[in-house]
């Protein structure tokens, strides 16, 4: 259908199409949701003819005075619907176009850890937090708790450790139970070392609630622990 179509939506809603276009946008009608919603939208123009004041009439028979009326006022509605339509669309074309600029700038830009909070960060300051420095291995480890519906929610920060490693934090429960909260690779400088000082920190959970917890470790892949957090 053509663009003339949207257009009528106002005229037909107030009755101002003759016979052979109301059957024409009627069939336009049964293929076009836009219209069909819009439709409905525009019946509250109805509301217009209780606000026609007797200034706004021009000279002529009542009826067609009134139809005249209508008819601007149904024509001001359309540009201003058509107008409202552009604007969202040019609106929306920014959003998407700013979501790519930031979505791109994201994944080329360095993070800022003080400007930033991720989940990991901010369960780190508002949860239960328990701290430990393994004087063997000369790493430290925070680790923060949050109870769950499912369980236990754990963030950790690591310091002082080097690379490459393949390592993972293993929750350990009163009863001996143990599972894996988060499994990570350690790239070769490090993290929170000499030349690399931002520590490591991460997120992840356990099924054991807070209060069956025994302590966690930090432990290399071939089962060397660099650090062990008792809570």
């Amino acid at each position: 259908m053509t663009e003339a179509h949207h257009e009528d939506v106002a005229a037909y809603a107030l009755g101002l199409l003759d016979a052979e276009e109301r059957a024409a946008f009627v069939r336009h009608l049964d293929g076009c949701a836009l219209c069909a919603a819009e439709v409905g939208s525009f019946a509250a123009m109805g509301e217009l003819i209780k606000g026609v004041h007797p200034d706004d009439l021009l000279p002529g028979p009542p009826a067609a005075q009134v139809e005249t009326h209508l008819v601007r006022r149904a024509a001001t509605e359309r540009r201003r619907r058509r107008f409202h339509r552009t604007f969202m669309t040019a609106a929306a074309c920014l959003v998407v176009a700013a979501g790519v600029f930031l979505a791109v700038g994201s994944m080329t830009a360095e993070p800022d850890p003080d400007s930033v909070h991720g989940p990991a960060r901010d369960l780190l300051m508002t949860g239960r937090t328990y701290s430990v420095t393994d004087p063997a291995t000369g790493v430290s480890g925070v680790v923060g708790l949050e109870d769950k519906g499912w369980g236990t929610h754990v963030a950790l920060e690591l310091k002082g450790v080097k690379g490459p490693l393949q390592c993972r934090l293993m929750a350990v429960g009163d009863d001996g139970r143990s599972e894996v909260v988060a499994s990570w690779g350690v790239p070769e400088k490090g993290y929170g070392v000499p030349g690399s000082p931002d520590p490591l920190v991460l997120h992840g959970g356990t099924s054991l609630p807070r209060s069956e917890l025994n302590h966690f470790t930090v432990q290399t892949l071939d089962g060397r622990t660099l650090a062990t957090v008792a809570v």
